[in-house]
């Protein structure tokens, strides 16, 4: 109850912010929110969707491309916790053009690891560690080394769930299971 109740203070602080035109701190207190989003509880789906494309728009209009490219990043990380994965691909892929364009070296990897995350849940195994390796570059130039050791492991770790589907395809191919 207590995640769920900070989780709409700070969707409510969000909104506020945006009426402000504080698109800063607008977008910074609903990343805040969507970490603590219980998804069994969540009913309102739309009211996330639209209130980030009212934002995108904003920024669109105003030309302000930093907060454009958070904006759908946000979008693509709210996609994702509805388990709508190529949408949230879709805006992962939009906010990286942006970020690489703007040299946004921090925000292009923090990016890759939302968009290699989504690869791999969509079953994509060799892009996500393909991505996932591209962050770990950008975050080892950065000097961060223990997120540069976190994402070794997840590409360790998907290496070996990739190595053991393809083996149990083999199987299952070879014995003929999946005719019966």
């Amino acid at each position: 109850m207590v995640a769920s109740i900070e989780h709409e203070d700070l969707f409510e602080k969000s909104k506020k912010f945006f009426e402000e035109k504080d698109i800063e701190n607008t977008l910074d207190h609903y990343e805040k929110a969507i970490e603590r989003i219980d998804r069994t509880k969540l009913k309102n789906k739309s009211d996330y969707l639209q209130f980030l494309q009212a934002i995108l728009e904003y920024c669109q209009e105003n030309n302000l491309p930093e907060q454009e490219a958070l904006a759908l990043r946000a979008l693509g990380r709210t996609y994702s916790l509805f388990k709508l994965y190529p949408e949230s691909m879709k805006y992962h892929y939009q906010s990286l053009k942006i970020q690489k364009k703007l040299g946004k070296k921090v925000e292009t990897a923090e990016g890759l690891v939302f968009l290699a995350e989504d690869l791999e849940v969509s079953g994509n195994y060799d892009k996500s560690i393909e991505t996932f390796e591209e962050a770990s570059e950008i975050f080892s130039e950065l000097g961060k080394l223990r997120i540069v050791k976190n994402i070794t492991k997840e590409v360790k770790r998907i290496k070996e769930f990739s190595k053991e589907m393809v083996e149990d395809e083999y199987m299952l191919h070879k014995f003929h299971v999946d005719k019966y």
